[in-house]
């Protein structure tokens, strides 16, 4: 075998291929090890970008939930808890809420009052040891329910026999339909749906009557105000063109006589959503513009109704105090968190309660504390009797309660909340309730609340005027002239004009086709001839559900009643905040200032 020997100078260039090879791979190596470095550190950067991610987004969500507590604590007036946390997939976060110490009351131009107060919430989540700090300024906006003179969560039906007047600021969640028998004048500067205005019934397509609502000014309740009204025609009063039902929400197409593509000719009419702006704006030469007729088509927004509270007796509750005694057929307190049980919202709160067992063979009252007041202590402020109530179908049994009597008597609500409850209610003559007389004049601002019917017989807060609510499953408004002997067949008592300065919270039937629900010129419900006679109220009508136990539908005429005349208003006093009744519902917004 020939061996081939290298020469020196191949020698020389393997040596310095060598050597190439090896800084090559020293290189390659290097390399590598640099790769696999930056590889680790970009997986380290990742991780602590990841991680940082998480822990700004759960410290902005516990922000979130801080602002929540916040509104939930303002609509049932307490104050907001001071710190709290929150548990996210898996991570506690914790949160303080501290105020801020601004607090300003604010009127909008259809003169409704918001309370905003300011709070700082400070939220701090730590991650795999990456740590945010989130801080946000929110405003909790708290708007009276009882400054809207008309509150439905559903839609609103206001269709009187006689001539209506109605002021103050009037609002659906749901739709609006506007009629009558003689003519409505809608004193406001603020009629809003959050779906359709129809001008027409629900339960039939009869459109009729004259709907008059005024021009938009900044203040309704301004007597130097200008003060014009124009009409929402009906079909009849649309001068031939063709409608479903008049001037409305469903005249979506406007009237172009001529065909020319506009509406500015004689007889024409714009389309109902461009046409509410232009004809119920502010007067010519009026300063400050404004609309008075807005629906969802507009803009409108829901409002969403505040928990008003239960007006229940007893509520379920998982950590309830309180179980039902199967012998007594009564709720008894077992101990805290011991019981199926808990006191609903009112009968929890109320300054003096009163409840009645179901043979009506007991009455016991209740101070704020929750001890029983010795039954002499009343004074003979309160009694069981009866009222005679055809829509229910009989004689209802029910707590009469005589204000004066109970003032009198050292017993009035230390708080302004008095709440009465029966055990045994059901439906028809079992909607068992309160009667107030004597009401006049108030020993100073009360809330009266029951989870059955309510009556209110006579003038009521008309001397000496202070803020009053009743909250009821119904309410119903008995005249001066209510004397008690109303009886099944007999013939209907003639009423006279009364006084009621209140707001009403209360509950309806429902319309349906062919069936009308009374509408709202029937929510507060009557029982006498008031033919020719008027029924004055100033205060706020509240509409949040429908009737449980006062549920029969209905009914006019007959051994029923006979509609008043009605003169309706927003109570003006709810402008000034102090004036409003003890415990009037909020509705709460929270609005975001700055995060950072």
């Amino acid at each position: 075998m020939k061996i081939i020997r290298p020469t020196s100078q191949d020698a020389g260039r393997q040596g310095i291929a060598l050597i190439y090879a090896v800084f090559g791979a020293y290189v390659a190596a290097s390399i590598a090890a640099l790769l696999f470095t930056s590889a680790g550190v970009t997986r380290v950067r990742s991780t602590v970008n990841r991680n940082q991610v998480r822990a700004d987004y759960l410290a902005q969500s516990a922000l979130g939930v801080g602002k929540t507590d916040i509104q939930n604590a303002v609509a049932t007036w307490a104050s907001p808890p001071t710190s709290g946390s929150v548990t996210i997939n898996g991570i506690s976060v914790p949160y303080t809420i501290t105020p801020t110490g601004s607090s300003v009351t604010v009127t909008d131009a259809s003169g409704m009052q918001t309370t905003r107060v300011g709070y700082e919430i400070v939220a701090r989540a730590e991650v795999e040891g990456i740590v945010s700090s989130a801080h946000r300024i929110v405003n909790s906006e708290l708007t009276p329910l009882y400054q809207f003179a008309v509150f439905y969560e559903g839609d609103l039906e206001i269709q009187p026999g006689p001539s209506m007047i109605m002021g103050g600021a009037i609002h659906s969640n749901g739709d609006m339909y506007l009629g009558g028998g003689s003519s409505m004048t809608l004193d406001t500067n603020y009629l809003r749906s959050v779906g359709s205005i129809y001008r027409r019934r629900k339960d039939n397509i009869s459109s009729n009557g004259t709907v008059k609502i005024r021009q938009w000014v900044k203040n309704t309740f301004d007597p130097s105000e200008p003060n014009s009204f124009i009409k929402m025609n009906s079909k009849a009063q649309m001068g031939g063109v063709a409608t479903t039902s008049g001037y409305d929400s469903a005249f979506s197409d406007g009237y172009d006589s001529n065909g020319d593509g506009d509406f500015d000719d004689g007889g024409e009419w714009m389309p109902f959503v461009p046409g509410a702006l232009d004809i119920w704006d502010e007067p010519d030469g009026y300063a400050t513009p404004g609309n008075t007729v807005l629906t969802g088509a507009h803009g409108v927004n829901n409002v969403a109704i505040p928990d008003i509270g239960s007006i229940q007796m007893y509520e379920p509750s998982n950590s309830g105090d309180y179980a039902l005694d199967s012998g007594t057929g009564e709720y008894e307190y077992v101990g805290p968190g011991a019981g199926t049980h808990a006191k609903g919202y009112f009968h929890s709160n109320a300054g003096l309660s009163i409840i009645i067992s179901e043979d009506q063979s007991t009455i016991r009252a209740f101070d704020g504390n929750g001890v029983e007041l010795p039954s002499m202590d009343l004074n003979g402020a309160v009694s069981m009797t009866t009222v005679y109530d055809a829509r229910q179908g009989g004689n209802v049994p029910i707590l009469s309660v005589d204000m004066e009597e109970l003032g009198e008597a050292d017993a009035w609500p230390s708080n302004g909340l008095l709440y009465v409850a029966h055990y045994g209610m059901g439906t028809g003559t079992n909607a068992r309730g309160v009667q107030l007389t004597e009401g006049e004049e108030l020993e100073s601002a009360l809330t009266v609340v029951t989870e059955g019917s309510l009556y209110i017989h006579g003038d009521y807060n008309t001397d000496d005027k202070v803020g009053a609510a009743v909250i009821a499953d119904a309410v119903n408004l008995l005249s001066n002239k209510w004397d008690g002997d109303k009886e099944p067949g007999g013939k209907l008592p003639k009423a006279e004009a009364t006084t009621f300065n209140t707001a009403i919270v209360t509950g309806n039937t429902l319309t349906t086709q062919g069936s009308y629900n009374g509408g709202m010129e029937n929510l507060p419900r009557f029982h006498e001839k008031w033919t020719g006679k008027s029924c004055t109220i100033n205060g706020s009508f509240v509409c949040p559900w429908a009737s449980q136990y006062a549920d029969s539908p209905w009914v006019n005429g007959g051994n029923y009643y006979r509609a008043p005349q009605r003169s309706w208003f927003y109570e003006q006093d709810f402008n000034t905040l102090a004036n409003l009744p003890p415990f009037t519902p909020m509705v709460v917004r929270g609005t975001d200032v700055v995060s950072w």
